[in-house]
């Protein structure tokens, strides 16, 4: 499933690129959801809430906040999230790269260039999700790239995972399940209940493990000499 977001102040032009999406994922057989937002306001309010998606695609000319300043607030959550802008002047696409947007559509142009637009994007976030991974909650979604994940820590029914980008979220998966999903050496089980990311440790005293975050977690007997033989190689000491 590939999350996309698509915000325009213009109703009419809504409606055109919602067309354009209908015809490619049928298309393309891709499977997308897409949320549509006519005020850039709405949208922020969402982007404040960590709800983070795949694909951006968005008006660089809209009232209050314009399509650079969203980009600017994404940036922030994530360095991940692929972004489209849509304008009516071509002399603005040197700004929007500054966001690393992926692409500049011209909006007398977008029925022609949408397609491609499409295809760079999905392969650009293929590219991306190998050192990524999704998380969910009810009707949210992430994608997390590894480097951004300090740790996870076991809840009931839930996983805690504490992102440095996005705080902490939550997912249905057991820690176990979630371990092995990510399979990476960076990655190693302090305890039962917490794994953590080896480039996150400060420190190790006795039975604590202190983070560059500043958070102490609880170093098990059974996995102590496991951590500190992970964390002397990594440092290589």
């Amino acid at each position: 499933m590939i999350n996309i977001v698509v915000c325009d102040d213009s109703k009419y032009d809504l409606r055109i690129i919602e067309n354009e999406l209908k015809k490619y994922e049928q298309s393309k057989h891709v499977n997308m959801q897409v949320l549509y937002f006519d005020s850039s306001e709405a949208l922020i309010y969402e982007i404040d809430d960590k709800k983070i998606a795949d694909i951006y695609i968005l008006d660089v000319s809209m009232p209050r906040v314009n399509g650079f300043q969203l980009a600017e607030k994404i940036r922030k959550y994530t360095s991940t999230a692929i972004i489209l802008f849509l304008t009516t002047m071509e002399d603005q696409a040197s700004k929007g790269y500054r966001f690393k947007a992926l692409r500049y559509i011209i909006k007398y142009n977008l029925q022609r260039d949408f397609t491609e637009a499409m295809d760079s994007a999905i392969t650009e976030l293929e590219d991306a999700t190998t050192n990524t991974v999704a998380l969910h909650y009810y009707n949210d979604y992430w994608r997390i790239p590894y480097k951004e994940i300090i740790y996870v820590m076991k809840a009931p029914r839930q996983i805690l995972v504490n992102t440095s980008t996005l705080g902490e979220l939550t997912d249905p998966r057991g820690i176990t399940e979630f371990f092995n999903v990510l399979e990476d050496n960076r990655f190693i089980f302090i305890d039962r209940s917490y794994f953590v990311n080896i480039d996150y440790i400060a420190q190790i005293t006795g039975y604590e493990l202190k983070l560059t975050t500043g958070e102490t977690l609880p170093i098990s007997r059974r996995s102590l000499q496991n951590v500190k033989q992970a964390i002397m190689l990594q440092w290589k000491i």
